[in-house]
């Protein structure tokens, strides 16, 4: 009878360290719905993983450093499964199909086992990458398995959005200068591109500061209103503005498959401009012909209003102002008495026989408004008369 028994050597376990190195890309990306933009956008910077494993032999018997792998294989597997079978330290047939092949899409692994990711992540779908290899024990030619793992995740981001009116705080409207409409156009932006070009719907509202309150401008009774209301532009007359006018643009968006609100919420967008009517800086003053010494023998004294704008006088001032004329003689008691309009009059000679003063009063035309009669505005066929 033969009794045997078997002999081995005992190694020392080898120090084994496996890393998965970013060479390019990130793990971690962060999406915007509003614009739908990942950021790194793998289509464009891929994530590239390059496996390296370490060896170190307590023993001496194998050098020590980086070492050759087999069998190199990859997988993608959802992160909710990850969690349901718990220790990754085998593989079995049920993940086989989240094995990482040339036909996989987004994924891509080299010969030397450097995965290549070009597919951006769900941020509700995280995805756990599972590095496998073997590597042969020199000392004993047993098989090593090696494993480890990375998780792709993505962050869900809100974009603030903002909107803007293409005039300043406060523009000007010069009546003398200035004719014709004037629109405001406003824009909903969703980092730094339009809403329509987002796949999302936008809706704005228009107001009109009255008494510190804002209330929304009525095309049937706001004379300034033109058109645009319901739109991102509008359209006003600041001929009937009168002194100023603040304008409030409020907007809401909406994504693709959701419901604008039907008025806004207090987490709209609001953007505001006003419009002021001004004259600019002038100067008049009265021009009497001949002199204010009246000579014997004349009929008639002429009175002229010269008003001057900047260093330009006016053709016609009565074409943007008020001209009145006034006279007062130079007796006790006497008043002044209004003795006609326009841009110059002629006063007959005699009435300053005994002197006189002659008053000119020169005042800039009122915004238009409607025409009343009896305290109600005049109106044909439904449209309001305005001069």
């Amino acid at each position: 009878m033969k009794k045997t028994k078997r002999i081995g050597v005992i190694y020392t376990p080898l120090n084994i360290s496996t890393a998965l190195i970013e060479k390019g890309g990130s793990l971690t990306q962060t999406h915007s719905a509003e614009n739908s933009e990942f950021v790194p956008d793998r289509e464009l910077t891929p994530l590239v993983l390059v496996p390296e494993v370490y060896v170190n032999d307590p023993d001496g018997i194998i050098p020590n450093g980086k070492i050759a792998l087999s069998n190199v294989m990859w997988y993608a597997l959802p992160q909710d499964l990850v969690s349901n079978i718990g220790s990754l330290s085998y593989l079995n047939k049920e993940v086989s199909q989240y094995l990482i092949t040339s036909a996989t899409p987004g994924y891509s692994v080299a010969e030397d086992g450097t995965l290549t990711v070009s597919k951006n992540i769900d941020y509700l779908s995280p995805v756990v990458l599972v590095f496998t290899a073997n590597y042969a024990d020199g000392r004993s030619g047993k098989i090593l398995r090696l494993q480890a793992t990375a998780t792709l995740s993505t962050t869900s981001v809100a974009i603030s959005p903002s909107l803007t009116l293409d005039k300043p705080a406060t523009f000007l409207f010069n009546p003398m200068e200035d004719t014709g409409m004037r629109t405001i156009n406003a824009s909903l932006m969703i980092g730094g591109k339009p809403v329509t070009s987002l796949d999302c719907s936008a809706a704005y509202w228009w107001y009109k500061i009255e008494n510190g309150a804002e209330v929304l401008i009525d095309p049937e009774s706001d004379l300034f209103y033109e058109g645009g209301v319901g739109t991102a532009s509008l359209k006003i007359d600041p001929r009937y503005v009168d002194n100023s006018l603040c304008i409030v643009c409020k907007a809401e968006y909406a994504l693709a498959g959701e419901a604008l609100p039907a008025a806004p919420t207090s987490k709209c967008q609001t953007a505001r401009t006003t419009v002021v009517r001004r004259y600019p800086d002038y100067d008049f003053e009265n021009y009497v012909h001949g002199g204010v010494e009246v000579p014997t023998g004349a009929t008639v004294v002429k009175n002229e209003c010269v008003v001057t704008v900047g260093r330009k006088v006016l053709d016609s001032p009565s074409k943007w102002f008020t001209v009145k004329w006034s006279i007062k003689k130079a007796t006790h008691d006497a008043d002044w008495m209004d003795i006609g309009y326009g841009d110059s009059i002629l006063i007959d000679a005699k009435e300053f026989e005994n002197g006189a003063d002659v008053g000119l009063e020169v005042e800039p035309f009122e915004p238009l408004g409607p025409m009343m009669l009896n305290g109600v505005a005049l109106c044909i066929d439904g449209e309001v008369l305005t001069f």
